[in-house]
């Protein structure tokens, strides 16, 4: 599956007239993920330690005023060596995450999902089941990680 399908899950949820999600609280997310069965630790007020695939996922809210986050962010790290122009390969050819070495040289992989123009519930529980089965799985086989 392609997480070009979370645009469409989008638009779907927008058509059926679904309540639109402008923003996120800490709060809401915490609901959301028990509803989801994700086992998740709360490491500070906007972020969480997902064990929603292998390895751990972060979850970090951002843009945040008034209690309410506009911004979902999703990463994963691994620690692999992995050449730069490699890595690269991962950017240019999957649109909707971006891959990164952090300091240590270990790959990164990020997704994020704007909430400021409003989305669905669905289309933001789709955005956490797509990271953990369309683009960690990817983004493991592109770098050639084992758990």
């Amino acid at each position: 599956m392609r997480p070009f399908l979370l645009l469409v899950a989008l638009v779907w949820g927008l058509a059926l007239g679904q309540g639109l999600v402008r923003g996120v609280t800490p709060e809401e997310v915490e609901g959301l993920l028990r509803e989801m069965g994700v086992v998740y630790e709360k490491r500070d007020h906007h972020l969480f330690l997902l064990e929603l695939a292998s390895p751990k996922v972060w979850l970090e809210l951002d843009w945040c005023e008034e209690g309410r986050c506009g911004l979902v962010a999703l990463s994963a790290g691994f620690r692999k060596k992995v050449d730069l122009e490699h890595l690269n390969a991962w950017n240019r050819d999957y649109r909707f995450s971006r891959a990164y070495l952090d300091r240590e040289g270990d790959p990164w992989v990020e997704w994020e999902l704007d909430l400021t123009g409003g989305v669905s519930w669905e289309a933001l529980r789709e955005f956490l089941r797509l990271f953990a089965e369309a683009v960690l799985p990817k983004f493991m086989e592109h770098i050639g990680f084992e758990p």
